[in-house]
């Protein structure tokens, strides 16, 4: 069994991609795998870390007004179209799974005109334009949400969850996952999670807070993003000392998870995944920019569900923050409910249901 792995741009469509090479490994030991992705984004680096060989081909984001930069982007992507002929050629995979990214687009095209199988995974809400675009050649779309059905082909959606590290099926107990960071075991914990590259509103937005929360029963562990550690830490000024805040440019996200009573994090689906695949409750604040503005789909998923509250940037101040913690820790049984909801909405197992589902699609004669 051969089978071929792509997805890039950001790290949200190549984990995701990963976890399903994984979790292929574990179902078919003998299965040769192969990553195809942008000779300029950084999947080839995970792709090693994780055993996997890896080909870059030429890839360029391309948007919908006309322009020279556009016109050099469709370029790249004929080129790009070409070299994953090659690719595939030699290689002969039997299906070809594409968890989105503006370079999957060439390798999807070129499978697809080898006559080849496609199953690709679409982790957002509102699908993403490249996996909106070539859903039609797939066999099967897996989505991450319910909601996603109605904007892809009807009758070829399977819901799995999205594809995470399966370290997330596990998590360290709290006082093991606390003396990680060397935190205080006892103490109520609140983990904040603003995505690799941090979020600057929302970092503003808790480092107010914190004093209005600071009841000598609580701490914070706060992913800042590395671009974001001085601000954050001068923001924070005197607490700094505090070990009952501490700020961290990244974190082991298992651990940190294991360690939390609550999170306050963006809503990206990986986030999302994570934090429900672990059952926390949640404070969730939306990128404003994001397309489609997909996060506040995401994070309504969870709101509907009573497994998270809704916040904005704009909208929330360090005061309302504040005041929503406060109502939190003080209602136990509350945001145990809100854990059981987040947990029931988790598919720890999704990267095993999309590689069963690329595979029986395989392995059929037609």
């Amino acid at each position: 069994m051969k089978i071929v792995l792509t997805g890039g741009g950001t790290g949200g469509h190549i984990y995701p991609a990963i976890s399903i090479g994984q979790a292929l490994k574990e179902a078919v030991p003998d299965v040769e795998l192969l990553y195809v992705g942008s000779s300029h984004g950084p999947e080839g680096e995970i792709a090693h870390k994780a055993g996997i060989p890896f080909v870059a081909i030429p890839s360029s984001s391309l948007s919908k007004a006309l322009s020279l930069r556009n016109m050099a982007a469709f370029g790249k992507l004929l080129m790009g179209f070409f070299r994953a002929r090659k690719v595939l050629g030699r290689f002969k995979p039997d299906i070809v799974i594409g968890t989105g990214g503006y370079v999957s687009a060439a390798i999807l095209l070129a499978q697809w005109s080898r006559r080849g199988k496609i199953v690709i995974h679409e982790q957002n809400s509102r699908p993403g334009r490249t996996n909106t675009a070539l859903a039609r050649l797939a066999r099967r779309v897996c989505v991450t949400f319910e909601s996603s059905v109605a904007f892809l082909p009807k009758g070829r959606v399977e819901i799995t969850g999205l594809p995470i590290r399966t370290e997330f099926r596990t998590l360290p107990p709290k006082a093991e996952a606390r003396r990680v960071f060397g935190l205080d075991e006892t103490l109520f914990t609140i983990v904040v999670i603003g995505g690799s590259q941090g979020a600057k509103r929302v970092n503003e937005i808790v480092a107010g807070a914190w004093p209005l929360i600071d009841d000598g029963k609580t701490q914070i562990l706060h992913q800042v993003g590395q671009r974001n550690i001085e601000e954050m830490r001068a923001l924070i000024g005197a607490t700094q000392d505090n070990q009952r805040y501490r700020v961290e440019a990244y974190v082991d996200m298992p651990a940190a998870l294991g360690s939390a009573d609550l999170v306050i994090s963006r809503s990206g689906a990986s986030s999302i995944a994570e934090i429900t695949a672990a059952g926390l409750p949640s404070i969730l604040f939306p990128y404003p920019h994001a397309y489609a503005d997909h996060q506040t789909g995401n994070a309504l998923y969870l709101v509907d569900h009573e497994a998270a509250l809704l916040c904005g940037d704009s909208s929330t101040t360090p005061e309302m923050l504040a005041g929503i913690i406060i109502e939190l820790r003080s209602a136990p049984e509350k945001l145990d409910a809100m854990g059981a909801a987040s947990a029931g909405l988790g598919k720890p197992d999704a990267a095993d249901r999309v590689a069963q589902i690329a595979l029986s699609i395989a392995e059929t004669k037609d």
